[in-house]
Formats: structure tokens, sequence, C-alpha cells
């Protein structure tokens, strides 16, 4: 037996309500992980409304598994629980306005009742005799002449129920009350338990049965009963009759309360034969029903909680890496411009320049291994690092060294740092690199081709005990470096065939060839545009973090970027 889990499971495929302006409603099934919607016919959601822009807005589920929200720069905007939105984490409760249509997700797995009174299919075993309720058994008789009536003060009492339930934050606790009340004074069942029903006739006890009394009830339920309850997934109420020896002959009754992984999580529920009828079946449908009203409402808070702290955590993590962008740098002769565009989910890439006490830039960038704010926490403590050792900054190898220790003994497990680090000498232009597992810089030589500078086997930062290599190269005057995440060759664009190494290159060579004397914080716009460009209406699934470099004459410096 398991006990203590919650009836109410996490959310398997949702769904998203649409009502249209005519009040008619869509169910519109979120099998996708990315959701175009607007008025254009290629849109994947359309919604055809003068008010609505062709490509409108996307819902797109991050990695968490849950949907966001967001505006595609359309006219008249995206609404959200009626305040305007550029992006947002979404909760079930949340209600999406586009136009003049609303959409709202919808979990998968509440049940939706049908009419309380269409109700049971017969059994198909000769050990029960079958009651059915339901429209078509209007004339049919109680089990019992003595048969009980239900009146206001049972429906006062389910009411009550519904508020006691919302008062209780443990799912242990309100799924007891749940199985108590219904072998309480308003629902004399004789006993009461919540089952996980799956199709393979697996049989989960989700808590200890509640019984009335010492009477000998025996809770065990036909498998062709069971069956038959999860073909229709509907209230089933059978008379079972069993010998005098194994106990009094009882009503057996089944309703769903939730659907979780092809399973039913279920009320089962012995009564006495008087108390079989249309009445009762209502009543205890009644009751469930307020029981799921409840649970999902407790999924509902929990998730606006969990939203909270996620969309809390990413906001601390982008302010955190954009602290970590350089402000004002200058160094003479070295001309920078840093592009940075933080994903929303993604807090883990770092680039620095720092002025070395021996006159050198050391220019560095890196990207960890991971999501949200422990990457954001793991990228400003190499920032960190790096800067508090600018006494071995001269000697890239050690100061990796430095690094890789430290994030041994501090990295979680399957977490790691790629980084590269170049020293620039600004009045010859030579350089030292050294990568760790890093994508190699490209350097636009002279605005006539390019150089992909890659040449170490080192491991990435914070895996395994290592020495690592430097190599040197050359900066010369008019040459353009880039170093970058491979969250600029890893975005994909609305075919998802990836923007790749090779055709970064290319394109930072054209780039770089419209005019090499231009500033490098024109190219930073023209390379930031050409990413935009290609990703189109995709959002970014990774940061996007780069840095340009150009040897000048000092007086030809144009300006240096923040």
């Amino acid at each position: 037996m398991a006990g203590g889990a919650s009836i109410v499971q996490p959310m398997e495929t949702e769904s998203l309500l649409i009502t249209r302006s005519d009040s008619s409603t869509v169910d519109y099934s979120l099998i996708a992980h990315r959701h175009i919607i607007g008025r254009g016919s290629d849109a994947d959601i359309v919604i055809d409304e003068g008010s609505v822009s062709r490509a409108h807005a996307m819902l797109e589920m991050g990695p968490s598994g849950r949907w966001w929200i967001l505006d595609l720069g359309s006219a008249n905007g995206t609404f959200v629980n009626g305040a305007r939105v550029a992006e947002r984490l979404l909760s079930p409760a949340d209600i999406v306005r586009i136009g003049n249509s609303t959409l709202m997700l919808r979990p998968p797995n509440v049940l939706e009742f049908p009419s309380i009174f269409s109700v049971v299919h017969p059994a198909e075993q000769s050990g029960f005799q079958t009651m059915i309720v339901g429209p078509s058994a209007a004339g049919a008789q109680p089990a019992s002449s003595r048969s009980q009536r239900i009146g206001a003060e049972h429906l006062a009492s389910v009411l009550r129920l519904g508020r006691s339930l919302m008062q209780l934050e443990e799912v242990d606790a309100r799924l007891k009350v749940f199985c108590e009340f219904v072998v309480g004074d308003t629902c004399p069942a004789l006993g009461a338990e919540a089952l996980r029903l799956a199709e393979s006739g697996e049989v989960l006890q989700l808590c200890e049965p509640y019984l009335r009394g010492p009477e000998n009830i025996e809770m065990g339920i036909d498998p062709s009963t069971i069956r038959n309850f999860l073909k229709h997934r509907e209230p089933i109420m059978e008379r079972t009759v069993v010998a005098k020896a194994l106990g009094p002959d009882t009503t057996t009754v089944l309703i769903p309360i939730a659907a979780v992984d092809g399973s039913v999580d279920t009320l089962h529920a012995e009564f006495p034969p008087n108390y079989g009828t249309t009445e009762w079946l209502t009543l205890l449908t009644l009751v469930v029903e307020a029981y799921q009203q409840v649970e999902l409402v407790w999924n509902m808070r929990n998730q606006v909680r969990q939203n909270a702290l996620v969309e809390g955590e990413l906001e601390m993590a982008c302010q955190i890496q954009t602290g970590l962008v350089p402000r004002n740098f200058s160094a003479p002769g070295l001309e920078l411009a840093f592009g940075f565009e933080p994903c929303r989910w993604v807090g883990g890439d770092y680039v620095d320049a720092l002025m070395l006490p021996d006159g050198r830039v050391l220019l560095g960038i890196a990207d960890v291994c991971g999501k949200g704010l422990q990457a954001a926490l793991v990228a400003s403590s190499v920032h960190t690092l790096v800067h508090a050792s600018r006494e071995v900054g001269n000697d890239l190898p050690q100061l990796m060294h430095r690094l890789n220790e430290y994030l041994l003994g501090y990295l979680p497990d399957h977490s790691f740092v790629t980084m590269l680090c170049i020293l620039v000498d600004c009045l010859t232009g030579a350089t030292e690199l050294v990568s760790a597992g890093h994508p190699g810089a490209i350097v636009a030589r002279n605005g006539s081709y390019v150089e992909i500078l890659n040449d170490s086997d080192n491991v990435g930062l914070g895996m395994i005990p290592s020495d690592f290599v430097a190599w040197a190269n050359q900066l010369d005057a008019g040459d353009v470096l880039l170093m970058y995440t491979d969250g600029l060759t890893e975005m994909v664009n609305l075919q998802n065939e990836p923007f790749g190494v090779e055709r970064l290159a290319e394109e930072f060579q054209r780039i770089v060839a419209i005019n090499p004397t231009a500033s490098v914080d024109s190219m930073r716009h023209r390379l930031s545009d050409l990413c935009n460009a290609y990703r189109g209406l995709r959002t970014a699934n990774d940061d996007r973090t780069f840095l340009l470099a150009t040897r000048r004459p000092q007086e030809a410096i144009r300006s240096n970027v923040m």
C-alpha cells in the first residue's frame, strides 16, 4: 500500500481553451513546444480578427516544462490578466487576451464530468446486480423500499467540505478529510478509499480505507467492474451480492477524480443497499467535484508560487549576468565591443576584459553548463576569481589551472565551464590563447579572409584535474577578433537549422569587409541584427554572448563600447 500520494498530479499534455469574440470555444492541444498565434493563415493558432497581427504572439514551453507567452511585436499587444506583457510565465489560472479572444491553459489531469445524471453502464459479471442510473432509468426502483433521501442539509455540508479543504495546505490532510466525509454523517458509506486504477489492471491505494464501525466490509472490486469503469470513465454504481459469511450486501460506487498517465484516480465507496439511488450517486458526485475543484485551486496556487519563484530567480540571474559585462573599458590601441543577450531561462555566460599590470589586456569568455540562478552564480564566481588573480593573469595556463582547481571543488555533479582566454599586447599585437573546451575564436584578417583559432585539446573547467596549454598568435592592426559562446552557433531558424560555425565565420567576414575601418560597435550591431534575422520568430534557447576586438592607432579609435 502507498499512502500520501496527490490525487492531482503534474501536467502531462495540456491544452489551450480559446474563447473567440463570438463566444465559441476551441480546445487546442499543446503537442509541440512552440505555437505561433496570429491572424495569418500560417499561424498554428489562427485568430481571424482585424485587431490581431499576422504573427501576434508565441506560446513556448521552457526547459522546466512551463509555458511562456511572448508578444511578437504586435500592434495591439498581448494581455495577461488585463496587463500588457512582452513575455510572461503562465499559470493555468491566467487569462490571456489577444484581440477580442481569450486563451487559458487547461491541465489534462482533471476529468470533466458528464451530466451528473448520466451515469452507469451494466456490469458484465453475473455475480453483480446492476442498478442503471440515468435518464434511461428514470423508472427504475431503488434497491430498497426504505431508501434514504437527501435534503438541503446534505448540499450545505458539501459546501462546508469545500471550504474546509481550502484551509488545508497538505495533500495528505485534504485526502483524509475527503474520505472521512464520505463515511461521515452526510454520506454514510460503510467504507471509502482513494485508488489509482490502471489499464493494466494494477490497483494502487492512495490512502488507507476509512471504514464505518466494526462491520466486516469487503472493499475489494471485481476486475470486470474495473474494466467497465475504465472503459467509460464515468461514475458507476452497482449492487454487490455476497455470501452472508463475507459480510452484508453493499452498493459499490466508483467515481473518477483525475486522469494520471493513463490511469484514473478514483473514489471507491461501499454503501448500504438502501443508499443505492440516483440521489445518493448524484450527491457523491458533487462531493467528488468539490474535492476536485479544491485540488485544482491548490494546484494553481502552487504553480503561481513556483512561477513567482522561477521569475524571481530568472530576473536575478539576468541582473547578475548583466552586471558582469564590462562597462566603460578602455585600453590604448585596442577597441572592444560586447554583445550580450541573455536567454530568459539560461544564466551561465560570462564575458570580460581586464587590464593587467604589464599593460596587456586579458580577454575572457565562458559558458557555464546549466541554467538559471545557479549558472549565473557560477559565472559570477569565475568573474570574481579572474579579477582576484590579476597577479597571475599574464600566465594563462596558471590562471586556468587555478580556475579549474576551484571549480572542481565547487561545481555540482554533471556541470562544467568552457572558457577561452586571450592575452593581447596592444602595441605589438602578439596574442596568447588558452581554451578550456570552448569554441575557437574567429579572426577576420584585414577584411579579406577569416581564420578560426582553435588549436587546443584542453577539456572544460571543473571536470578533471588538468594541465592547460597556451599557444601564440597575432592580431595585426585592422584584424577583427570575435570570441563567442555557442548561443550563436547553435541558434536555429524556423526550419530548425543551426547557424553553425562556418556560417558564422562567413557572415562575420562579410560584416567586416563592408567597412574594415568601421567601429567594432557598428559591427556588433550588424552581427546582432544578423542573428535576429536568422532566428526569426523563434525565441532564444541559450544566451547569446560575444566580444569583438580590433587594434587601432590610438587616435583612430572611434569609441569604446560598453
